[in-house]
């Protein structure tokens, strides 16, 4: 059972820095405008490109972990790295929602508002992250190719599109308080609500 834990606790978490990394990435400009609408931080742009990098450096440097023997020490670095930076995105989303100026959370390519999904999603990652952390000697390498590692996969796949979709999935425009955005136009569709 710690077997199944550990892994789909680490790939989820590396999973899903993967595709933050990658939603970044594909639209670079929207994390430094987020940090700049919070106006809490200094230099948004630079604080954008460090966090950015963070997560790509931690995801691979976990991945790489994972396909090399003896990569343990590296496995424990990049799950400790992972479960502060993912403790930070979750305190600094309370922090901004705590100021009453919700804006874009910045987290992906969707512009959602700083919800309280958000928060929660970077805690529960930021868990996860520690419980692979503390069973870290169970988590099954990427090397070994058997059905246990096929399950953990599959899992942490579908973990990681479950967490990652949650603030969208949980955010209704027409409920939204005054000062959020009320149209569905950043969430892909046109003024008039029809996909765009």
């Amino acid at each position: 059972m710690s077997v199944l834990l550990a892994g789909v606790a680490a790939y989820t978490v590396l999973f899903t820095l993967l595709v933050s990394t990658a939603e970044h990435l594909s639209r670079p400009a929207a994390l430094a405008g987020a940090l700049a609408a919070h106006r809490i931080l200094p230099a948004p742009a630079a604080l954008a490109a460090v966090a950015i990098a963070g997560e790509a450096v931690l995801a691979g440097a976990g991945i790489v972990a994972l396909l090399r023997p003896g990569g343990e020490g590296l496995l424990v670095g990049a799950l400790a790295g992972s479960a502060a930076l993912l403790a930070l995105y979750a305190g600094y989303g309370l922090l901004v929602r705590s100021t009453g100026r919700a804006r874009p959370c910045g987290c992906s390519r969707v512009e959602l508002p700083m919800t309280g999904w958000v928060v929660a999603r970077a805690a529960v990652l930021a868990g996860l992250a520690l419980v692979a952390l503390s069973l870290s000697d169970s988590i099954v390498a990427l090397n070994r190719a058997d059905a246990a590692l096929a399950v953990v996969l599959l899992a942490s796949a579908t973990f990681t599109a479950l967490l990652w979709h949650l603030p969208a999935a949980m955010y209704d425009p027409a409920t939204a308080p005054a000062g959020r955005p009320t149209t569905g136009r950043s969430l892909g569709t046109t003024e008039k609500g029809l996909p765009g």
